[in-house]
Order: C-alpha cells, then sequence, then structure tokens
C-alpha cells in the first residue's frame, strides 16, 4: 500500500490542530501554551511547542494515524508508524536515500506523539524522541524483518515506514531507560 505525502500533511493540519494543542495541554503537567510551529520548523520534525509555566519549552512531532487504520494491525494492538527512509534509495534514478526521522540524530524534537481514531484505539503514545530513536537503532532490523512496511509517495521520491505493535516499542525503549552499569 502506497500513502501520498501531501494528503497525509493535509490530515495532519487539518482538523486535527484544535484536537492535538489540547491533547497536549492535558496530558503535559504545567503547560500553559502549546503552538503550531512555522512551516520550516514543522519540516523539521517539530509540530507544535509546548510552553512550560517556568519557561521551558518542548518540541513535539505529532504522529496521527487516520480513522481505520485498526484494520492493517495484525498482532491485534495499536501499531506505531517509525520510518525507516525518508527519502527511499533507488539506484535507477541515482537517489541515495535520506535515514528516516526514527534514525536522525540531528533532531531537536523532544517527544513524538502517536494519536489515533478513537474507533480505532483509545490510547496515546507520548514517547521520549531519544529513547525511541536508540531503541529503534537497536531493533530496527529485527522489526523491519518481523512487522509490516509500506511506502508513501512524497513528491517524486518515495518514503518506507514499519508498523510495529506498541507494546514492542514501549519494552524496548524501557530496556533503553533502565539496565545494569557493567564494570
Amino acid at each position: 500500500m502506497k500513502y501520498d505525502f501531501a494528503e497525509r500533511l493535509e490530515f495532519s493540519q487539518g482538523s486535527r490542530i484544535n484536537f492535538d494543542v489540547n491533547l497536549i495541554k492535558e496530558i503535559i503537567p504545567n503547560c500553559i501554551a502549546v503552538e503550531k510551529t512555522d512551516e520550516l520548523t514543522d519540516k523539521n520534525g517539530i509540530d507544535y511547542i509546548a510552553k512550560l509555566r517556568g519557561g521551558a519549552e518542548i518540541g513535539i512531532d505529532v504522529k496521527t494515524r487516520e480513522k481505520g487504520s485498526s484494520r492493517w494491525w495484525k498482532n491485534g494492538e495499536a501499531e506505531l508508524a517509525l520510518e525507516i527512509w525518508s527519502v527511499c534509495p533507488d539506484k535507477n534514478n541515482n537517489i541515495h536515500g535520506k535515514r528516516g526521522w526514527t534514525l536522525s540524530d540531528n533532531s531537536n524534537v523532544d517527544l513524538i506523539l502517536y494519536t489515533f481514531d478513537a474507533k480505532d484505539c483509545k490510547n496515546f503514545y507520548l514517547l521520549p524522541f531519544q529513547h525511541l530513536r536508540t531503541a529503534f537503532i537497536k531493533n530496527g532490523r529485527d522489526w523491519i524483518n518481523k512487522f509490516q512496511r509500506k511506502k508513501q509517495n512524497s513528491n517524486g521520491w518515495q518514503s518506507e515506514a514499519v508498523f510495529v505493535p506498541a507494546s514492542v516499542v514501549l519494552n524496548a525503549i524501557k530496556d533503553e531507560m533502565f539496565g545494569n552499569i557493567v564494570k
């Protein structure tokens, strides 16, 4: 299955903005304001800036699945889209490829917020980006071989994501957050 980038962008910037802003205010303690970012900041992965009472700002990237996405879930639970390629390599067209946002080590995103249509999943997932990135680096090869992958047409190139059950991602993040110091 292939998706169109422009259609996905319109979906995420349309009626979802009020929902996203209200949810972010509700789930982040001491959040006094949420601002939609400008186009350049959005293209760099930060959809919203949450401003806290004490002055701190949190950059949030929102990943929203469209209504009916649960029909594709193979493991009986919500799946989180993890981008493998922002631009898929294509030797025929001399495209070298660009790693996906999930693997980016130059991103200033603090949190990733996954949301779904309530008929598909009533949960949201607010994940620390750097822990998610590390978990994907360590587990990505296995996840790519084990779970469903999809490509999306994006203005002349393709991007690709793997859809991993939320519990698998959460357990991998937990493993990144807790461990033993080996001497």
